[in-house]
């Protein structure tokens, strides 16, 4: 039996979650969409009344906080230490220098920020999760983005939560958690041989027929490149993916890399780190033990560890 979805829009993007027992949809959603509004009034970099927001505005001082931002903050320092700083949460000044200082959908229908210098976070700086405290510590003259990896971290949180509930309600479903493309599959598949995924060969587009699949059967996949969030600021194209190195909008001669990973936070973080790093992508995603694929500017894929196509699919 085909698997039973719903899809909604959250964090700027799309977000889903499919079951293999279709009964079980009505609560796996209502479960995704809750922690989705939770994930949002602690983590938004665009309301001013998140817990991050306030954290930032208050930078050199603790801040009570949601365990659910230190959680996320967790995680993107330990992405930060697993890419060796190609993700940095700490380049939030860098992309609004860049003119990402409101939602995409909004600079779409007016125009992104004044362009400002490229910001780096000041050497030694570092950010303080006081667990006993409650609190979130943001460096002066930082302001933290967890764009990079809030949501493949809130996908795994999802998937977590709706298989739990579903078990212990007595069902044994599958289940598939979507964020703008990055998922991450647990339980049983439908019909007994792993999720379809498509990598979309374009970000800005669904995917289609001619994209190449692979057959999911645990864990992550997400795909990074600076294709659809692109905007001008007069004659200069900018776009989300900064270099840690520059605090600039980075340059890649990948169109885009996709990566497979045991959660979808690794998945998002070695993703944005691949395409930033350029040709040492491939073999620093051997060494990390990651599947990948990347997409050079000419169209040619180069393929990284073993990718579980589906069948008589090998591009």
């Amino acid at each position: 039996m085909p698997a039973a979805g719903v899809t909604f829009p959250a964090f700027g993007t799309t977000v889903g979650v499919w079951v293999t027992e279709p009964e079980c949809l009505p609560v796996a959603e209502s479960l995704l969409r809750d922690w989705v509004d939770v994930v949002d009034r602690s983590c938004s970099r665009f309301r001013p009344d998140s817990d991050l927001s306030r954290a930032n505005a208050a930078a050199g001082t603790p801040v009570a906080v949601d365990a659910t931002l230190l959680d996320a903050v967790d995680v993107a320092l330990l992405m930060r230490e697993v890419t060796g700083g190609w993700y940095d949460p700490m380049l939030g000044t860098a992309v609004i220098a860049a003119g990402y200082d409101r939602p995409f959908d909004e600079i779409r229908r007016t125009a992104p920020g004044r362009r400002q210098r490229a910001a780096r976070p000041l050497p030694g700086a570092q950010v303080v999760v006081d667990r006993e405290a409650g609190t979130l510590t943001v460096p002066e003259g930082v302001q933290l983005d967890l764009g990079g990896t809030a949501k493949g971290w809130a996908v795994d949180v999802a998937l977590t939560l709706v298989r739990h509930h579903l078990s212990a309600e007595g069902a044994d479903a599958g289940v598939c958690v979507s964020a703008g493309g990055d998922l991450s599959v647990a339980g049983p598949s439908p019909g007994g041989d792993g999720w379809t995924v498509h990598i979309a060969e374009g970000m800005d587009v669904p995917a289609g027929d001619g994209d190449p699949l692979l057959r999911l059967d645990s864990g992550a996949v997400a795909t990074s490149g600076a294709l659809r969030r692109r905007w001008r600021i007069g004659d200069v194209e900018l776009h989300h993916l900064i270099d840690p190195r520059t605090g600039e909008p980075g340059a890649s001669m990948w169109h885009m890399a996709t990566v497979l990973a045991p959660t979808c936070a690794e998945a998002d973080a070695a993703a944005t780190a691949a395409w930033l790093m350029g040709s040492a992508a491939p073999a620093w995603l051997e060494r990390l033990g990651y599947a990948g694929r990347l997409v050079g500017r000419d169209g040619e894929a180069v393929v990284v560890g073993d990718l579980p196509w589906c069948p008589a699919d090998r591009r």
